[in-house]
C-alpha cells in the first residue's frame, strides 16, 4: 500500500512539475524596443543593439532562468524555409539567479571615456552588452558572440556589422552586414526548450534623407525634430553602441565604437545639416560627423543641404511699444550656393553678454531691407555661416574616431562704402558666437563656431550718411570664400 501511495505521489509531482513549466513557459513574453520601427534602415556595416522588454508575469528570474539568443539571417532565405545564421549571440546567465552575473562584466575596461565615473552598482543595474565577458577567461572579452546582457525585465545584445572589427574584438566574419535585409531572431531559451520568440527585419543600406544637427538646448531640439518630422527626414534617436545611458543621468561611453557608427551614417543620402550651437570642441556634431564627412571630402557636395533659423533663434521675445511680443524662429535653407547669411539687426541698448532668453530693445528681422540707427548707437549684425570643405590634408583623423578640420570661414570683413567718398570704415570680426543661459543652478554657455553676432560702436565720421555695406568672408587662412558676400544699406540719421 505504502508502494502505491509513493508511486502516486511521483506521479503527482511529475504532473505538477510539467504544469508549472507549462505554465511558466506562457508566462514569459519577449519584445523587441530597438531597432525601433523608425530605425529599421542602418548604413551598411553599422553595428547596432538589439534591446528588448522581458516579461515574466510574475515568475521571479531565478525561478525560471533562460538565455536570450539573438540570430541574424538574410531574411529572404528566413522566408524560403532556410535559417542560415550569419551572426549568432547568446546570454549566459547565472542559473541561480536567472540574470547576468555581475561576474560576467569587465567593469575595468579601459576602452571607456575617460571622463566616465559610473559606480560599480550603478552600471550593474543595467549593463552595456559591450562589457560582457566569460569569468575567469579574459581572452573571451573580444568573442563578439557573448555580446548580451539578461536583466530582470530587459535584454540588450550587440550586433557587429563590420565597421569597428578592428576595435576590441576578434571579429571574424567572412562578411560585413551590408546592402541586404536581414531578419533578427530573438528567442528565450532554457537548454533545447524554447520558452518565447520574437522577429524583426532590418534593412542594410542608406538613409537617405537624414538631420545633422545640435540637440541642445532643449528648444531648439523641440524645433529640430518638428522639423524633421513634417519633412519626413530621420533623426536618430535610437542608440548608437558604445553611448549607454545610466539610470542616474550619466552615460558609459566607449567613443570608438559610438563615434564611428555615428560618422558611418553621414556618409551617404542626403543630409540636411542645421547650424546652430555647434561648436569646436567636444560636439559630435563638428568632430565626428562634420569631421567625417569633411574627410571623405563631402562638405561640399549637393547631397548636403544647409539650414539656419530665419531670425538666428529657435525664439527671440523683443520690444514692442506696448511692452514685448515673441517671434518663432523657422528652420530654412541657406540661398543656393550662399555660404554667408545676415539674419537680423540689433540696435539701442546692446548688452556685449548675450542672453537669447532676454528681450531684444529694437531689431529688424530684414536687414536686406536696409538697416536704420540713430548716432551714437550700438549696432549688431547677426547671422550665420555653413561650413566649407578643406583641402583633404587639412582633415586630421584622431585616435579616439573624431576629426579635426583645419579650415573654415574664420573671419568677415565689414566696409561701409559711401557712394562719393568710397569706403569710410572698416572691422573685420571673427565668426564666433556665446550663447549664456540661466536658471536657478545657475548659468551656463554653448559656443557655435558657425554663426556671429558681431557688434559696432559706429564712428561719427558715418552720422547722417546713407552707405551700403559690403560684407565678405575669409577662411582661416585669409582667402575670400565663393559665395559668402552680402550687403545692405545703413543710414545713419
Amino acid at each position: 500500500m505504502k508502494k502505491y501511495l509513493k508511486i502516486i505521489a511521483i506521479a503527482g509531482s511529475a504532473c505538477l512539475l510539467v504544469y508549472s513549466s507549462a505554465m511558466n513557459a506562457e508566462a514569459v513574453v519577449i519584445s523587441i524596443l530597438a531597432p525601433s520601427a523608425d530605425e529599421q534602415v542602418l548604413e551598411s556595416g553599422r553595428d547596432f543593439y538589439v534591446i528588448g522588454r522581458i516579461e515574466r508575469d510574475g515568475v521571479r528570474p531565478e525561478d525560471i532562468p533562460f538565455d536570450i539568443r539573438v540570430d541574424v539571417a538574410e531574411t529572404g532565405l528566413v522566408r524560403d524555409g532556410k535559417m542560415i545564421p550569419l551572426r549568432t549571440f547568446s546570454s549566459h546567465v547565472d542559473p541561480f539567479t536567472g540574470l547576468t552575473p555581475e561576474r560576467d562584466i569587465y567593469f575595468r575596461y579601459e576602452g571607456k571615456a575617460p571622463w566616465v565615473d559610473i559606480s560599480r552598482e550603478e552600471l550593474y543595474q543595467y549593463p552595456p552588452p559591450d562589457l560582457v565577458y566569460r569569468h575567469g577567461d579574459p581572452e573571451s572579452f573580444y568573442d563578439p558572440s557573448l555580446k548580451a546582457v539578461v536583466t530582470k525585465d530587459r535584454f540588450a545584445v550587440l550586433i557587429q556589422g563590420g565597421v569597428t572589427k578592428d576595435f576590441d574584438t576578434a571579429y571574424n566574419y567572412p562578411d560585413d552586414l551590408g546592402w541586404k535585409l536581414y531578419r533578427i531572431i530573438v528567442t528565450a531559451v532554457t537548454g533545447d526548450k524554447v520558452l518565447a520568440r520574437t522577429e524583426e527585419d532590418v534593412m542594410f543600406g542608406t538613409v537617405q534623407e537624414k538631420v545633422l544637427a545640435r540637440f541642445s538646448p532643449d528648444e531648439h531640439m523641440r524645433s529640430v525634430v518638428s522639423f524633421a518630422e513634417e519633412n519626413g527626414f530621420r533623426i536618430y534617436r535610437d542608440l548608437f553602441p558604445g553611448y549607454w545611458p545610466c539610470a542616474d543621468g550619466s552615460v558609459y561611453e566607449i567613443p570608438r565604437r559610438w563615434r564611428a557608427n555615428d560618422a558611418l551614417e553621414y556618409v551617404g543620402g542626403r543630409v540636411h545639416a542645421v547650424i546652430y550651437n555647434i561648436r569646436e570642441k567636444r560636439c559630435a556634431t563638428q568632430e565626428v560627423e562634420i569631421g567625417r564627412m569633411a574627410f571623405e571630402g563631402w562638405l561640399d557636395s549637393e547631397d548636403v543641404i544647409y539650414y539656419h533659423y530665419d531670425i538666428g533663434e529657435p525664439s527671440l521675445r523683443f520690444g514692442t511699444w506696448y511692452g514685448s511680443d515673441i517671434k518663432k524662429g523657422k528652420i530654412i535653407a541657406f540661398k543656393n550656393g550662399d555660404r554667408l547669411e545676415l539674419l537680423r539687426a540689433e540696435t539701442g541698448d546692446i548688452k556685449d553678454r548675450y542672453y537669447p532668453e532676454d528681450t531684444i530693445g529694437t531689431v529688424d528681422w530684414d536687414v536686406h531691407d536696409s538697416v536704420s540707427v540713430d548716432p551714437d548707437t550700438p549696432l549688431a549684425i547677426c547671422g550665420a555661416v555653413t561650413p566649407i570643405q578643406p583641402m583633404l590634408s587639412e582633415v586630421i583623423p584622431n585616435d579616439d574616431g573624431t576629426f579635426e578640420v583645419e579650415n573654415q570661414i574664420r573671419h568677415i570683413r565689414y566696409r561701409f562704402v559711401d557712394m562719393m567718398d568710397g569706403v569710410l570704415h572698416e572691422e573685420s570680426k571673427e565668426v564666433f558666437l556665446e550663447r549664456n543661459y540661466r536658471n536657478s543652478d545657475g548659468e551656463w554657455s554653448l559656443d557655435s563656431i558657425y554663426e556671429f553676432r558681431h557688434f559696432f560702436d559706429l564712428p561719427e565720421i558715418l552720422n547722417g550718411r546713407i552707405m551700403t555695406v559690403y560684407v565678405d568672408a575669409y577662411d582661416n587662412k585669409g582667402i575670400e570664400i565663393e559665395g559668402a558676400s552680402e550687403a545692405f544699406y545703413l543710414r545713419i540719421r
